[in-house]
């Protein structure tokens, strides 16, 4: 089990001005119980001590099959919690609410509870807006060991888990069982690594198709590839022994991934698309088309992904679902998707009905349905071992690809996956590479090179602005 050295130093403000702007709104809150700065970061008890219902505001970041799970969930929780009435507001995606939040730092305009995506975690901690939730587990002496050991890693920083894990995902290969049958392939037998990918796309192609694979262009996929390869992204074991201050990922897997890419798609064996956009899921689209055979997407698709390929303009695809091909028995895949925030300028009941909701939300029973009605992965190992998981999974394998996928990973810095301030504009920097190599005909090696350069760049002008 990997756990990150501790090292208090990596907790800093971010620039002055996110600092002052914490500092008007915590000194605008009235005192008392209404800011983190009391005594008890986490009061548990003050719900059970409310005597009027507390009300909440919850941002999410769900969309499809996996909203309309969310919102059942929560009217749920609150048809068996009277005292708490939850806001649910769709920001409708993770960026969109991770900007808001950030905006929210000056306007006052923050939520209770706030689901961001797992790449936000260093730029969370940065910010001092929340509370970790190992306060309200240390105050409640709350048991944890039924969750899974790699995805309470992930979120834990300095010894203590910063947000409390819920929707977690990672890739999986999404393929056409009928499209391999033509093709003269096993449909039970999914390529295993990128040259399996080449050599069943030839096949696919030769059988009939435009192309073999759809190639969506997303940095996370480069990530997952790097971790399963055993290969650290940025330093400084990626990011979790000291703050990460340099990309690291042109590495043998970087190249080895980026030459594939190019290759793919210089010999007309894959298409590329965008990861977001009105093209975000022409990948997928294709399967149901039968314009190619083959893509790698997140497993927390698989809910819509199946309601998608069972409409009537699907007719013929056979959906099957294997781990995601690239480098094996080096490393594991990353843990995906996002977690739950508790805002530290919520009022004390506030903050007690936003841990009593987070604690309904990743129960045992609660994160079975919700990996059941989504894809994504169930994080307790009660909810795996559930008659719902247990028959779902008998029912519909593909299910559980992305559970087994991930405890089959080993626990080191590779995997426990990079904690990066400047996440985004490193991914930025990585998909301009890609689409550089791509349409300009740039070598994937001066592509690789240069973004390497960008990330380093784009993580020590983020530093830059933290305070030491």
């Amino acid at each position: 089990m990997y756990r990150s050295p501790s090292n208090r130093k990596r907790l800093r403000a971010m620039s002055l001005g996110v600092a002052a702007a914490l500092l008007v709104v915590s000194c605008g809150s009235g005192g008392g119980d209404n800011n983190a700065s009391t005594k008890t970061k986490c009061p548990v008890d003050a719900l059970q001590k409310a005597k009027s219902p507390i009300e909440i505001t919850f941002w999410h970041a769900m969309n499809r099959a996996n909203e309309e799970t969310l919102v059942r969930l929560v009217n749920e929780y609150q048809a068996q919690q009277p005292k708490v009435k939850v806001n649910l507001i769709n920001q409708t995606g993770y960026r969109e609410s991770f900007e808001k939040f950030k905006a929210g730092l000056s306007s006052g305009d923050l939520p209770d509870l706030v689901q961001i995506e797992e790449t936000a975690t260093q730029q969370m901690i940065d910010t001092q807006a929340t509370i970790a939730v190992q306060d309200c587990i240390d105050a409640e002496k709350y048991d944890t060991s039924d969750y899974l050991t790699r995805v309470l890693d992930y979120y834990t920083v300095d010894n203590a888990l910063v947000s409390m894990p819920f929707n977690v995902s990672n890739p999986v290969l999404y393929y056409d069982k009928n499209a391999f049958t033509g093709a003269g392939l096993d449909p039970e037998e999914p390529p295993k690594t990128l040259a399996d990918v080449t050599e069943y796309s030839k096949k696919i192609k030769a059988s009939g198709y435009e192309f073999g694979y759809g190639l969506k262009l997303d940095p996370w996929w480069i990530e997952q590839e790097s971790a399963k390869g055993g290969e650290l992204f940025v330093n400084n074991s990626n990011g979790r022994a000291e703050r990460a201050t340099a990309a690291v990922f042109d590495n043998p897997v970087g190249r080895e991934v980026f030459n594939w890419m190019n290759e793919m798609v210089d010999s007309g064996l894959a298409v590329a698309n965008s990861a977001s956009g009105p093209n975000a899921f022409d990948n997928l689209l294709a399967i149901r088309s039968k314009k190619l055979a083959m893509t790698v997407d997140t497993s927390a698709a698989l809910g819509t992904i199946s309601q998608l390929m069972a409409s009537g303009e699907a007719g013929g695809v056979k959906l099957g679902v294997g781990p995601m091909p690239g480098p094996s028995g080096k490393g594991g895949v990353l843990v995906g998707g996002g977690s739950l925030y508790i805002a530290a300028e919520s009022s004390g009941p506030k903050r007690a009905a936003a841990w009593d909701l987070t604690k309904f939300l990743t129960s045992s029973m609660t994160q079975a349905e919700w990996a059941a009605g989504t894809g994504y992965i169930p994080i307790r190992k009660s909810s795996a071992n559930s008659k719902v998981m247990t028959e779902l999974w008998k029912a519909e394998p593909g299910y559980k690809v992305a559970y087994d996928q991930l405890l089959g990973g080993v626990d080191n810095a590779a995997t426990a996956g990079p904690v990066i301030g400047a996440y985004q504009a490193v991914r930025d920097v990585v998909l301009a590479a890609q689409q550089r190599m791509l349409t300009q005909g740039v070598s994937p090696q001066k592509a690789l090179r240069d973004a390497q350069k960008l990330a380093t760049k784009a993580m020590g002008e983020y530093n830059s602005r933290v305070v030491g």
